[in-house]
Formats: structure tokens, C-alpha cells, sequence
């Protein structure tokens, strides 16, 4: 199953569109529209350490980064999932669950930082929305830093 964050903020699975992002460039916010539902996506903590997915005021999903310096997401999602990078000084960021690499997110072109994420099992469209939020923030934050968060993990 492939996600991609795709040209016009349109995220689209397996090559159907699947939701509609309005990303704020201020701030790392964004709505997503998911089918029917409008998700408010926020950064939260000090320097953007949470990230939050909430739907009709009730928070759904939480990624918590490891530490200041780190790259390392848990998401809370009912289960725990790890994003990390690949390795030390990869852009690639890897998808775990329970320790077991399920995924991996790479750039969806050379010079862009849309994610695309490619997971070997089904996941809910709005988790992989999540998720591919997460990476898109993390792989801005990499990429104004000049890849040292990268490089902490």
C-alpha cells in the first residue's frame, strides 16, 4: 500500500485520492479533509515536540518526538507506531510497529519534501494521513537544519 503526499496537497492511496490538505506555512498546522471529516493537524510543545490529529475537538492521534535533538516519532494511534530515520545520515524514515519495520517514507521527487510512504500492510487512510504528516514536518525540519536531525537519534 503506497501513500503520497502528492502535487496540490492531495494525498492520495494506492492512486486514488484519499484526502485534501491546506497546509498553513507559518506554522507547522494543517486541515485535512478525509472523506467527510475535517482533521485539524497541530504542532504543540516546546519546539513542535508533539504533533496532534484531531477531529471535531477530540485529539485522535499524538506523535511524540524522543528528544529535542532526536528524529524519533512515537504515534499514539490506539497502537504505538515508530518513525525514525533509515539510518544515520538517511532522508529515508522508517515505519515500525512493535519493534518490526512496517513501512518506509522516501521523497516523492528529488527536490521536493512531500513523503511518500510505502507500508507492507493495510493501514486506516487517516493514520497514513498522520503519518505522512509527521515525515512531511520531519523532513521540513531536516532539510532547514541541513540534515543534523537526521543525524540524532
Amino acid at each position: 500500500m503506497e501513500f503520497d503526499w502528492g502535487k496540490g496537497d492531495a494525498i492520495v492511496a494506492d492512486g486514488v485520492e484519499v484526502g485534501q490538505a491546506s497546509r498553513s506555512w507559518f506554522r507547522e498546522r494543517a486541515e485535512v479533509q478525509i472523506g467527510s471529516e475535517l482533521w485539524d493537524y497541530r504542532s504543540h510543545g516546546w519546539f513542535g515536540s508533539e504533533l496532534t490529529a484531531s477531529l471535531d475537538g477530540v485529539t485522535r492521534f499524538v506523535a511524540r518526538r524522543s528528544g529535542f535533538f532526536a528524529s524519533t516519532w512515537t504515534i499514539d494511534a490506539g497502537e504505538q507506531l515508530q518513525l525514525r530515520p533509515r539510518g544515520l545520515f538517511s532522508t529515508r524514515l522508517t515505519l515500525s510497529r512493535a519493534g518490526a519495520p512496517i513501512g518506509e517514507v522516501t521523497r516523492s521527487g528529488l527536490l521536493t519534501s512531500r513523503p511518500r510512504l510505502t507500508v507492507r500492510e493495510p493501514l486506516d487512510p487517516r493514520l497514513g494521513c498522520f503519518v505522512l504528516w509527521v515525515a512531511h514536518v520531519e523532513l521540513n525540519r531536516q532539510a532547514s537544519d541541513g540534515g543534523a536531525a537526521a543525524a540524532a537519534t
